[in-house]
């Protein structure tokens, strides 16, 4: 396997040593301390594995798209319609850059977002949703990622109309103990757009981002119903 990225990482290192990646090329390499020291110390290895190129080629939606990419990128959260976060918790507390998510997400042969269902938490046993009924914050839209993978599952939206994908990415990819609440947001969105005409992409506005304001308040993501004032 050959690996077209931005960044190299010291995951890369134990792939080159197993056979399990031929070639990298990257715009760097940002590895740990211990990560260069194994990096320097076999660098008969590592040095005929790794190109170094100007973001301007890394980086060149035309490349990325002529060579095929298969990108895999990890959002903070992603929503049941298929946007995703990558970059601000709770919409606003900046984790990192946007970096070269977007060109590979978006001109990629096969786009791919991979994270938990759950992040842990001291304020709650199972921890933070990373399925989430509306993000907080969107870097990559609907149109731009083909597949969701959590350790529950693989939901492929490729061709799927929006409600298909809401069902598909809550019950393939949100943790057990939120999904039954995700499901309920999306019976309700629903039946309330219904009334509205306005079904596209069924949303409450009012209750779209009461998970997150639930977390801010209470410390965690669950809620007892919809209904209640929080």
């Amino acid at each position: 396997m050959n690996v077209w990225t931005e960044v190299m990482q010291d995951s890369f290192l134990q792939y080159f040593e197993k056979g399990k990646i031929d070639f990298a090329t990257a715009t760097s390499v940002r590895l740990s301390p211990e990560g260069f020291k194994k990096f320097f110390g076999n660098w008969d290895l590592f040095s005929k594995k790794v190109c170094l190129r100007s973001q301007v080629v890394s980086n060149s939606p035309e490349v990325i798209r002529r060579l095929g990419v298969i990108a895999m990128n990890t959002p903070v959260e992603f929503d049941i319609y298929g946007h995703a976060n990558s970059t601000n918790v709770g919409g606003s507390k900046m984790l990192n850059g946007l970096g070269g998510s977007g060109d590979f997400l978006r001109n990629a042969k096969y786009s791919i977002m991979h994270t938990p269902s759950a992040r842990p938490s001291k304020t709650d046993p199972t921890g933070i949703s990373c399925v989430v009924p509306f993000c907080s914050h969107v870097d990559q839209t609907e149109h731009d990622v083909d597949v969701y993978v959590t350790e529950q599952g693989l939901a492929d939206l490729r061709g799927l109309a929006p409600k298909e994908r809401a069902r598909e990415i809550i019950k393939q990819c949100a943790h057990p103990d939120y999904r039954a609440q995700l499901d309920d947001y999306l019976d309700r969105a629903i039946f309330y757009c219904t009334k509205r005409k306005s079904l596209h992409e069924p949303h409450i506005l009012s209750n779209a981002l009461k998970m997150h304001i639930n977390l801010e308040k209470n410390g965690t993501m669950k809620l007892k119903s919809w209904d209640d004032q929080i």
